[in-house]
């Protein structure tokens, strides 16, 4: 995390830099909403071509699956910070991104009632499940946010993080580890779509 502030700091400073010296459009802020969660984004257009963003996105969501035999109550609690290069490839709202997010996100899973695994009933049943801590991101958008002109702008943003695949450490009190192993492996098989993440963005801001 202090890594991306850094960066985002550093982005503010480079932007602020340009706007005195150049008197040039293009740092701008916005605040988005995702399916990696929501928060705020930081911005600066270079020129009609390319610019760069950092953000930070949180949140969760709750959903129940079978998974593995298992009846889970998951929570996914958001905790990422993106840094993407836009290249706007006609010098104007249509962009290809590429970038890498720096990804806590984590999914916990939780189990009650009478639970068989590999042939131990147990009562409750707990699931983290982990991904990579650095996954890239490519995806395409529209918008200018940062804009090269300053005002009120919105974007859009569709693609993919690359997060690997998923790790599943489950605790079940009185189940065999071997059991247990068995189990985790089932999970992570169950859940290796989850590699693949697709990204949806809305947001609104502003360019300074």
């Amino acid at each position: 995390m202090n890594r991306i502030l850094v960066i985002v700091a550093a982005l503010a400073a480079s932007g602020a830099a340009s706007l005195a010296h150049a008197g040039a459009l293009g740092l701008g802020v916005a605040g988005k909403v995702s399916t990696n969660g929501y928060g705020v984004e930081l911005g600066y257009r270079f020129n009609d071509y390319l610019a760069v963003r950092a953000g930070i996105n949180t949140g969760s969501y709750d959903y129940s699956s079978t998974d593995a035999g298992i009846d889970y109550d998951y929570t996914l609690d958001f905790d990422n910070y993106p840094v993407m290069l836009d290249w706007h490839i006609f010098g104007g709202e249509f962009r290809l991104t590429g970038g890498v997010v720096s990804n806590n996100n984590q999914l916990t899973g939780r189990a009650s009632g009478l639970i068989d695994i590999g042939g131990t009933t147990t009562t409750t049943a707990t699931t983290d499940i982990t991904f990579n801590k650095s996954s890239p991101y490519v995806g395409l958008g529209w918008g200018a946010l940062p804009s090269t002109k300053r005002g009120l702008g919105f974007s859009f943003d569709l693609g993919v993080m690359m997060q690997g695949s998923p790790t599943a450490t489950i605790t079940a009190p009185g189940v065999p580890q071997a059991d247990i192993d068995t189990e985790e492996a089932a999970l992570n098989e169950d859940l290796k779509d989850l590699k693949y993440w697709p990204v949806i963005s809305f947001g609104i801001g502003y360019t300074f």
